[in-house]
């Protein structure tokens, strides 16, 4: 593996505000923060992964949630358009950082709510976006328009699970992990028409087992998630739990950490 990922490290992660349902204002213990954080960016290294930081500014806590920065396809980049007030200087920093590795940077129009891989996914020539809670169903249409993709979209019914990676992973162009809980039967019938679904419960779910990073046969997953790595190891897919305590905190975990690029 030799692909790309952006991390941020919690130099500054908080919770100070509430903008999901799991911000219950919990102090976050930032030097386990900090331990869990480099665990990841050590696992990623380690499989092959080349990590790229950006620095976070000391007044956005959940700056380290890069997946939330935009959607990229080669060498385009669609920035989010951050629904909360609390999150939305995030896009300046991102573009900046877009711009000096020679991105192309495309912004949406400021009416169009869009956070990024936050929502959505990419297989193979499809963009799989999720939209209901933080994005526009018309921000997934120009994304997939501006990437030169096909949409398929995902309505989201289940506010705990406000962003598409928090209820799905996709393990595979052919195979996904999902919590059904978190979409309507209708979506899933569409779901199923592209992929085969492995589904999670809701005490999995709720430990953010579908917030995992995928590493070609590798999926790095949230600690206590030990019976869903076991049934993933019959499609031959080797899990790496980290404890994400201290991002769970803020309704976050594993894959909203990392921005694949």
């Amino acid at each position: 593996m030799n692909r790309s990922i952006l991390l941020c490290p919690p130099v500054f992660y908080d919770v100070i505000y509430s903008i999901n349902p799991w911000m219950q204002g919990e102090d976050v213990d930032k030097p386990i923060a900090m331990q869990q954080w480099f665990q990841l960016k050590n696992i990623l290294s380690h499989l092959g992964a080349n990590v790229k930081l950006i620095d976070q500014d000391p007044n956005l806590p959940d700056m380290v949630f890069t997946a939330n920065a935009g959607t990229v396809r080669g060498a385009d980049v669609v920035l989010s358009n951050f629904k909360h007030p609390q999150r939305q200087a995030e896009s300046q920093h991102f573009a900046q950082w877009f711009y000096n590795e020679g991105y192309n940077v495309h912004r949406l129009p400021p009416s169009a709510a869009f956070e990024g891989c936050g929502d959505t996914v990419i297989a193979n020539e499809l963009l799989i976006g999720g939209y209901g809670f933080r994005s526009d169903l018309k921000a997934l249409r120009m994304t997939a328009e501006i990437l030169d993709l096909d949409l398929l979209p995902l309505k989201l019914s289940d506010p705990n699970f406000y962003h598409l990676d928090t209820c799905f992973t996709l393990l595979r162009p052919d195979l996904a992990l999902y919590y059904p809980g978190a979409f309507s039967s209708y979506t899933i019938s569409k779901l199923k028409k592209h992929m085969e679904l492995i589904p999670v419960s809701p005490e999995a779910a709720n430990k953010f087992v579908c917030n995992s990073i995928v590493c070609g046969n590798v999926i790095i997953m949230p600690a206590g998630n030990d019976a869903v790595a076991d049934e993933l190891e019959n499609y031959g897919i080797q899990a790496r739990l980290i404890d994400t305590s201290e991002y769970l905190k803020s309704g976050g975990s594993l894959q909203c950490m990392a921005l694949w690029i």
